[in-house]
């Protein structure tokens, strides 16, 4: 500041307007760093049971499945499923990467029993936060029987809350953008519900639909 001749208070005032616009995060110990604001295409089309990752969004891309378990369904969970509340569910959550900053978060749940003979038919276990997945979750539920014929999506936006904020490094003022994806057979019937939490500075959504 000294090297400038800038006052102290006019490096706080402009550092403060540059994280209130998103382009700086001020980090506790390290400092302010620069964000990175490339974007990321969430890129949906049938057949997907995730939105695209890697093939749009560089080399520098990962996912990583933070946990994976049994859990009893909550109201807001039942309700997307059509089952009761509390009953048993496969809950499954992934942080995914843009180099070193997490950008989208992703909360998926299945029926219990969808979770099961998924397992029992095809060795792979939803429920094990270490299985290795080695292709999209719906060719799973067709080898075990399951049809998958639709999904639904509704998205919105808010402000992020405070756990969303921390993992994200999300500056003041920059609102998420909200996913709700449910699927279903031709019967209707609920095969998994997910939710998907991303940074709306960056995140792009782009769908593909059949005409």
């Amino acid at each position: 500041m000294a090297t400038y001749e800038v006052a102290r208070e006019t490096v706080r005032s402009a550092v403060s307007a540059l994280a209130n616009e998103g382009l700086v995060t001020p980090l506790s110990g390290v400092g302010t760093v620069v964000r990175d604001l490339g974007t990321v295409d969430m890129h949906s089309q049938p057949g997907d049971a995730h939105p695209a990752w890697g093939s749009t969004t560089g080399d520098d891309s990962k996912i990583e499945t933070v946990e994976a378990s049994y859990d009893v369904a909550n109201h807001e969970v039942a309700q997307r499923l059509g089952i009761g509340r509390g009953d048993r569910v496969v809950h499954r959550v992934r942080r995914y990467y843009k180099g070193r900053h997490i950008v989208l978060l992703h909360d998926q749940w299945l029926p219990g029993e969808v979770g099961a003979r998924i397992h029992s038919e095809t060795g792979y276990d939803p429920a094990d936060k270490d299985a290795h997945e080695r292709t999209d979750l719906y060719s799973f539920m067709r080898e075990a029987g399951y049809q998958p014929a639709q999904t639904t999506e509704r998205v919105s936006t808010r402000m992020p809350d405070p756990d969303e904020r921390d993992v994200m490094s999300i500056p003041p003022g920059v609102p998420v953008l909200i996913t709700l994806r449910t699927t279903r057979d031709a019967s209707q019937i609920e095969l998994e519900t997910s939710t998907f939490v991303a940074t709306g500075d960056r995140a792009e959504q782009t769908y593909t639909v059949a005409m």
